[in-house]
């Protein structure tokens, strides 16, 4: 009923734990397609130790590397289930994760779903509850995007296959752009079913640099706004995302 769709690269250390909470789910219906983008670690070899453990495991070898999105589009391109959720391969689920999600949107009649999360710190531990908002919109998620990839659901049987945008950059962002298109509204799931880490490797100045960079040339490029509506959408954005980072979790 659920094709998973993971992109991966040069995870050989967090691959087993994201591979395994898939295994562990307590809703059973489901197919692994692990995409690995040209790794140079040991990642092939546990991809292709566990496929051999599991039939439901599948698997994509790329011959250079070509980023996250086409990845994950490759994966889309190779689902054969009702509905298509994505996971990282340095991220993780609870147990239940695809269970009650998978029946909050069936029982809601829901196209697109999404859910809370943890963050996890340094250490691994979790160490927030990311308060994502009751449902979005394409207003809404202009100013923010409260949707974090290894959260989201869609179904295809009422909507089709929906794929990434040709985007180096934000092309989660940007396929729920897409999505919503059709669905209109996303609607969350109010626990925490998913574990993120969130990356340790640039300085927090560079983040801010980076974050004003892609996501005006998102609005300039993809949405295809003005040079001016753009920078007035960019300061929108900072506003509410960094309003959002400050209240929107809680700690656990």
């Amino acid at each position: 009923m659920v094709s998973i769709i993971t992109p991966v690269y040069n995870c050989e250390k967090f691959l087993k734990q994201c591979i395994e909470s898939v295994l562990n789910q307590s809703f059973q219906s489901w197919e692994l397609i692990l995409i690995d983008d040209f790794s140079t670690d040991s990642s092939r070899e546990i991809i292709k130790n566990y496929a051999v453990l599991d039939k439901r495991i599948k698997f994509f070898f790329f011959q250079e590397n070509s980023g996250a999105g086409i990845a994950r589009n490759k994966g889309i391109q190779m689902a054969k289930k009702r509905f298509i959720a994505f996971l990282d391969s340095d991220d993780y689920w609870h147990e239940n994760k695809l269970k009650e999600q998978i029946d909050f949107m069936i029982s809601n009649n829901i196209s697109f779903s999404y859910s809370r999360y943890f963050q996890l710190d340094s250490k691994d531990n979790p160490s927030k509850i990311i308060l994502s908002p009751e449902k979005v919109n394409t207003f809404k998620i202009t100013l923010n995007n409260y949707i974090k990839t290894l959260t989201a659901i869609y179904d295809t049987k009422d909507i089709g296959k929906i794929y990434m945008p040709d985007y180096r950059k934000r092309q989660d962002w940007g396929l729920w752009f897409n999505i919503l298109n059709k669905t209109k509204v996303a609607y969350c799931l109010p626990k925490p079913l998913a574990y993120y880490r969130t990356s340790n490797t640039s300085s927090l100045s560079k983040n801010k640099f980076l974050l004003v960079k892609e996501n005006f040339n998102f609005y300039r490029f993809f949405l295809k706004k003005s040079i001016f509506l753009s920078i007035i959408m960019m300061v929108g954005f900072l506003i509410v995302h960094f309003y959002f980072k400050a209240v929107g979790n809680k700690s656990v």
